[in-house]
């Protein structure tokens, strides 16, 4: 197992440096942008600093949603608002993302369908118009460690770029270890995304290193943007909870990335989670090669959630499914993407039933 695991380490290792990488400003992070949670979740592949997945965190890490006991509806939307609109054909001051999710738990695994479109014709971001299906599947192995893979298959478009595709599979893996000093459920998470084929813009795409060179005067030098998101990226995720009483759960995650083994990227988040009804979210992101070319602005993402609990109606459609009682979560989110460009985002959140937190009761034979 170990030789085999080492030779897609290597063979991924050299196929990604077949490629030059210069993506389109945004084009790493194209699906994390459609629900609040994902926008100021530090892209977490451990969970989050207080452990909570959506449909929408296979995007992260494939293995995270093996524990969830209840079928989970999830919708949610982002606008965009570009406020460069000067430069060529760049000149849309609005976009948009929406998504679809629907998670399904069984007694073999849990399975997630995920539905993202993504519109930005942005110079400071350029990556286009796209339609992206993403299903997943994953597995508990013990109490502690889950698996899971997700396949993706996408569709581009848009004036900014040419038409093109992609399609390309993810494997994760997490483990629970506990807890260890003063850490609260220490987690960590490993994934290798996006293997496969990218999509790759054309020679109408503007890479993150004409977002510098515009600036600067030095339009000679702004070039065609390569594939993205990067081919072959690692991820890998530490969290936990530094306070945990009756009324507040304080939690930070930290992640580091290695696009196409060609960059390097940090994501710190916090959590801060009160009366298990609401959540203040925060995250901040460090791209090295987008940092270098001028492209990434420097302040952290915000965003709030609400959980509510509603039952349902003895008799109800609701009910006679055994979901008398669930509960929806809205959030909404803030975060400048880049100096020119900001989002805003919306979404819910919808589990059926309760979460089974009680063993089942063996009784014996002659026992009463």
């Amino acid at each position: 197992m170990k030789k085999i695991l080492g030779a897609l380490f290597v063979l991924a290792f050299a196929g990604a440096n077949l490629f030059a990488y210069n993506p389109p400003a945004g084009g790493q992070n194209v699906l994390q942008l459609t629900e609040p949670q994902l926008l100021t979740g530090a892209q977490s592949a451990a969970g989050g600093g207080i452990f909570g997945v959506t449909p929408a965190s296979i995007v992260n890490n494939p293995a995270l949603t093996a524990w969830e006991q209840r079928i989970t509806l999830d919708v949610a939307g982002t606008l965009f608002v570009n406020s460069n609109t000067d430069y060529k054909n760049y000149d849309n001051s609005l976009g948009g993302a929406f998504q679809g999710g629907f998670l399904v738990p069984s007694r073999w695994c849990v399975s997630t369908l995920l539905f993202q479109g993504v519109w930005t014709d942005f110079f400071d971001m350029p990556v286009g118009n796209s339609f992206n299906f993403t299903g997943g599947l994953a597995k508990d192995i013990t109490d502690q460690v889950s698996v899971g893979m997700t396949v993706n298959f996408g569709l581009l478009y848009g004036d900014a770029v040419d038409s093109d595709w992609t399609l390309s599979a993810a494997f994760g893996a997490y483990y629970d270890y506990g807890d260890l000093f003063f850490m609260k459920n220490l987690r960590f998470g490993v994934s290798m995304n996006n293997i496969g084929k990218m999509y790759s813009g054309g020679e109408h795409t503007l890479g993150i290193n004409s977002i510098s060179a515009v600036k600067d005067g030095r339009y000679e030098d702004v070039s065609n943007g390569q594939s993205w998101p990067g081919i072959a990226t690692i991820r890998t995720g530490i969290a936990a909870s530094f306070v945990k009483t009756d009324v507040m759960d304080l939690g930070s995650s930290l992640d580091f990335s290695f696009p196409a083994f060609q960059n390097l990227v940090m994501d710190l988040g916090l959590q801060i989670q009160l009366w298990d009804f609401l959540k203040i979210s925060s995250s901040w992101e460090f791209d090295v090669r987008e940092f270098a070319n001028d492209a990434k602005n420097v302040i952290p993402s915000v965003g709030v959630s609400f959980k509510f609990i509603f039952n349902s109606k003895e008799g109800s459609y609701l009910a006679n499914k055994g979901w008398a009682q669930s509960d929806m979560t809205v959030s909404g989110a803030w975060k400048q993407l880049y100096k020119n460009v900001n989002a805003v985002s919306a979404g819910a959140i919808m589990n059926l039933g309760l979460t089974d937190t009680k063993a089942p009761e063996v009784i014996m034979w002659g026992e009463e």
